[in-house]
């Protein structure tokens, strides 16, 4: 089995990666320089899974993501739907470390860390006032940095993960604002994975179950986006998430994604997508999946 996630080793996203796919006799691990990379290995099936970031309980969307997932599935570029769908997620507890060569914090001039990890260590930061704060591609590649420095005056916000990979030393650790942390990962593919009991047809896997739905509406229609949340609300269908994003092609316009508690083979689910069907110019399910052991509210 072949996995591509975004990389390189040492990742949150490549801890999502085991914690999926660990035991699995004969796995290869594809670590890819960008999310939109793991996109692309996937539609060549070059690999059978790819593994990305979608949302963190601290600092919400990962808007590169829901940005590919609209442009993969509804652009009007792509001549054909793409041959993958999601088909899982994982959720991984985020602890980020402060990893440095430095003696102590007050040597520290320069750090580095992913975008989104700034304000999950908003506390942690206040002590680094006057230090610059550089992005990295990934809190692996902000690991190098330091794995390199020979001054012992930059840091990084990494994972222990890496700090052990990488054989850093460790300054700090846990300093995330929210000891709850954690980023919720999407697994894309072609077929189901081997745990998934997502076939049923009637009502009973609806607690433990997810439909990833988007949508298009004409913004010209007043209440449209309330007729389409509607349909769900007519067959008592709970939704756990909702989002838009521009939809790249028109100004002020959007494309809006919902997650709903069911799966898309009940037939309560089948009735709510053919109404949603009838209010929307464009619907597309990005897919159906159980529910990951790693949930937790």
């Amino acid at each position: 089995m072949k996995v591509a996630f975004l990389g390189p080793e040492g990742t949150y996203t490549h801890e999502a990666v085991l914690q999926q796919f660990g035991n699995e006799p004969n796995l290869t691990i594809l670590p890819q320089s960008t999310i939109g990379a793991c996109f692309d290995v996937l539609n060549s099936r070059d690999v059978d899974y790819a593994v990305v970031p979608f949302e963190n309980s601290t600092n919400g969307q990962v808007v590169f993501t829901y940005d590919l997932l609209r442009d993969w599935f509804i652009s009007d570029t792509k001549a054909s739907k793409p041959p993958f769908r999601i088909v899982g997620e994982q959720y991984v507890a985020i602890h980020h470390y402060l990893l440095s060569k430095a003696a102590d914090k007050s040597e520290i001039k320069t750090i580095y860390s992913h975008p989104q990890v700034w304000g999950q260590v908003t506390k942690a930061l206040k002590v680094f006032k006057d230090c610059a704060k550089i992005d990295a591609n990934s809190t692996a590649e902000a690991a190098e940095f330091v794995v390199e420095d020979s001054t012992g005056t930059i840091a990084c916000i990494s994972s222990k993960m890496c700090a052990r990979l990488k054989s850093l030393p460790i300054l700090e650790a846990e300093i995330e604002d929210n000891p709850r942390n954690s980023t919720r990962f999407l697994i894309l593919g072609s077929s189901d994975l081997n745990d998934q009991q997502d076939d049923k047809s009637d009502d009973s896997c609806i607690a433990s179950s997810i439909t990833s739905i988007m949508f298009t509406l004409n913004h010209d229609d007043p209440g449209a986006l309330m007729a389409a949340l509607d349909s769900f609300r007519f067959y008592k269908i709970n939704l756990t998430s909702i989002a838009s994003r521009p939809s790249g092609e028109r100004q002020w316009q959007y494309v809006f994604f919902v997650e709903a508690e069911g799966s898309i083979h009940s037939e309560k689910m089948k009735l709510a997508t053919g109404k949603l069907h009838e209010c929307c110019m464009s619907v597309v399910v990005l897919g159906s999946f159980t529910r990951s052991w790693s949930y937790q509210t």
